[in-house]
């Protein structure tokens, strides 16, 4: 098979050796939710817009260029469509939407800065602009136009409002596929104008297989850790894999179960992971983190102790909040990430003690 990933566009969450979604000709999972997107499109009667909701890295976004190609291609009269569908790299459609030339789709994502390498922190309105001169060219072929906003959850506040102003007079023949990590950082407005398509993490049987075969060079001892713990999330099985993640992920669980913090250890593994060259290395344990929050917070619910559930969530939505600020802002990694070991300690101390 011809590695189209070599001339897709780059784009901000790529991943070293990993086709992106324009590229990745098949699809894990989702076979519901394929079914779904498929009978709708032979029905006649499509939805000008649809949301792919659900975590971060599960294939939502595989999922929509997988249907662009479906839709752009045209029928096959003498083929049976395919569960999970099957897409050829020879095909003239599938080139084009993974070289991103296709002149029926335009996807929406961050841009790149405007000196120097790498991308914005934002998808801004100049982008969602772009759509009203996409939608007024001349459609051809199978007269789709199709705009694929990658995720919805970049928008910036004016980039949200000149979107759903389309959306609130689609123009004809448009169609709208929006993925969507988290419900609460998109506009009710914006939700109410589509239709909803939920996507759950992949199983570890489904996540391991994408893994052994996005990473064909990879230990199947590595894979099936990574599969156990990456809750469902290709990206971050990956993530995991390449960036040392596994053995943070252990070193991070030998922390919290520690009655009392070692304060040198986690300075130690503060300074290794704060290091130029380390920084997904970094995100990933900040994530490690946030998630043992979230457990921690489930945890007490189970048990009865609302309070303590409540403490422990609000301190992951304020955490949260606070490592995005820092994030953009460029502040110091590692005292962050010395912020949020200190608030998680704090907060469990404190319940104990109660």
């Amino acid at each position: 098979m011809n590695d189209l990933s070599l001339e897709t566009p780059e784009a901000h969450d790529d991943l070293d050796g990993v086709p992106p979604p324009p590229a990745t000709l098949t699809l894990s999972g989702h076979e519901n939710e394929w079914r779904e997107l498929v009978a709708a499109g032979a029905s006649g009667r499509l939805h000008h817009a649809w949301l792919f909701q659900g975590p971060r890295g599960i294939g939502k976004a595989t999922t929509a260029f997988a249907f662009a190609r479906h839709l752009l291609a045209g029928p096959r009269p003498d083929e049976p469509e395919a569960v999970p569908p099957v897409f050829s790299p020879d095909e003239a459609t599938v080139r084009q939407i993974a070289f991103g030339t296709h002149p029926n789709l335009i996807h929406v994502a961050r841009p790149p800065v405007e000196k120097g390498t790498g991308f914005r922190t934002q998808i801004t309105v100049d982008e969602v602009r772009k759509l009203n001169r996409f939608f007024h060219a001349t459609a051809s072929g199978s007269n789709w136009r199709i705009a694929l906003i990658d995720p919805a959850d970049d928008m910036n506040r004016s980039a949200a409002n000149a979107l759903l102003k389309i959306l609130e007079e689609p123009p004809p023949r448009s169609l709208f596929l929006i993925t969507n990590h988290t419900p609460g950082r998109l506009l009710p407005t914006i939700r109410s104008r589509c239709r909803l398509l939920q996507f759950k993490p992949l199983d570890e049987e489904s996540l391991a297989a994408t893994l052994a075969h996005c990473l064909p060079s990879a230990d199947a001892e590595e894979i099936r850790a990574a599969a156990k713990i990456a809750e469902g999330s290709v990206r971050e099985a990956i993530s995991l894999i390449a960036h040392g993640g596994i053995e943070i992920r252990s070193t991070l669980d030998q922390l919290l179960q520690a009655d009392r913090p070692d304060w040198n250890a986690i300075h130690s593994l503060a300074d290794a992971l704060t290091l130029k060259g380390r920084e997904s290395a970094y995100e990933l344990l900040v994530a490690a983190l946030l998630s043992a929050i979230a457990e921690a917070s489930e945890t007490c619910l189970r048990v009865g102790d609302g309070e303590g559930a409540a403490a422990l969530a609000s301190l992951w939505q304020d955490e949260t909040t606070r490592l995005r600020e820092a994030a953009a802002y460029n502040l110091d990694r590692k005292q962050a990430l010395l912020t949020l070991f200190d608030g998680f300690y704090h907060r469990r101390a404190r319940h104990r003690a109660a």
